[in-house]
């Protein structure tokens, strides 16, 4: 009897060591940071505050060889190290940099505005021999990027508005703020930025992009990134007419809340644009809030108001 008792303990033990001789450590890849430079050729400009972003996160693709269609592993915010269940040559990883949309950290979709990134090579060491051209994971190893880097999908998408503030500029594209242009230690960057300032006796101070945008295609996807500074909430709003020939209606794109330091953030300007009947032109203007009776200044910097492709 006490031998029965003990044989399905030894049966347990036993599929367990099974499966520990079966089992395969997985492999991971881990990505630091992805930044935005200037294409390789061809730059609208090399400006650096053309450039500024923050990529929060990516969506990871595999493609492993002998396969039809890659693999999606999954959307990951940076920096992150991820398992992958594979030992062996990879063919290609594609890492899509994702964003926060209109400031909203919880929704962060592919940013289509810029290129995917494809890995096909790394460097990597087994058994004392350096291997390159090719990608391989094996069970155990870390497959570790620190920085990637990643550019405007210039070819898909259409610039209709940059403003860097910057004394080299020909014109101004806004009519009511201060244009602060030579103070590099308060600037996103460079020289300059631009400045509304809040009285705490004002209740609000409207500011506003002095020209208009066409956008005929509905499908396209529309953002405006800023880089932003502010004691103050603003708000975003875009006007134009429901029809053809009619009275403009001014909509609430979002409010962008105060922060003590210099922020990206991409406003998704399609949802308030699909509200209006296409074709249309439409504006853009702002409005320094003062919600608390505070007196404060809100700071822009690195304006792009731009549409893409929404499928790269």
């Amino acid at each position: 009897m006490k031998h029965l008792r003990l044989l399905p303990i030894m049966l347990i033990l036993l599929c367990a060591s099974c499966a520990d001789d079966d089992f395969v450590a997985p492999s991971f890849l881990h990505i630091d940071a992805i930044k935005l430079v200037p294409p390789e050729s061809n730059p609208i400009t090399l400006d650096e505050g053309f450039y500024t972003s923050d990529i929060m996160a990516c969506y990871v693709a595999i493609h492993y060889p002998g396969r039809h269609s890659m693999d999606t592993i999954g959307l990951f915010r940076l920096p992150f190290t991820v398992p992958i269940r594979h030992d062996g040559p990879i063919d290609y990883i594609e890492v899509y940099p994702a964003v926060a949309h209109s400031g909203n950290s919880s929704l962060m979709p592919f940013y289509s505005f810029y290129k995917p990134i494809t890995i096909k090579k790394h460097t990597f060491t087994m058994g004392g021999d350096v291997y390159s051209d090719t990608l391989f994971c094996r069970s155990g190893d870390t497959l570790r990027f620190d920085t990637l880097s990643t550019t405007y999908n210039i070819s898909l998408s259409d610039i209709h508005m940059y403003e860097l503030f910057e004394p080299t500029a020909s014109s101004l594209y806004f009519d009511s703020v201060t244009w602060v242009k030579h103070d590099p230690e308060n600037a996103c960057t460079g020289q300059g930025y631009a400045m509304v300032h809040v009285a705490d006796t004002v209740d609000n101070r409207p500011f506003s992009i002095n020209s208009d945008f066409y956008i005929f295609d509905a499908t396209r996807a529309l953002y405006m990134e800023l880089d932003t500074r502010s004691d103050l909430p603003f708000e975003v709003y875009m006007t134009a007419a429901y029809t053809s020939g009619g009275n403009p209606v001014t909509e609430r794109v979002m409010v962008v809340n105060p922060t003590d330091h210099w922020q990206h953030i991409y406003i998704n300007l399609g949802r308030t644009w699909s509200w209006f009947n296409h074709p249309q032109s439409f504006r853009l203007s702002f409005a320094a809030l003062n919600v608390y009776g505070d007196e404060g200044d809100v700071r822009i910097d690195n304006v792009k108001v731009i549409s893409t492709n929404t499928v790269n």
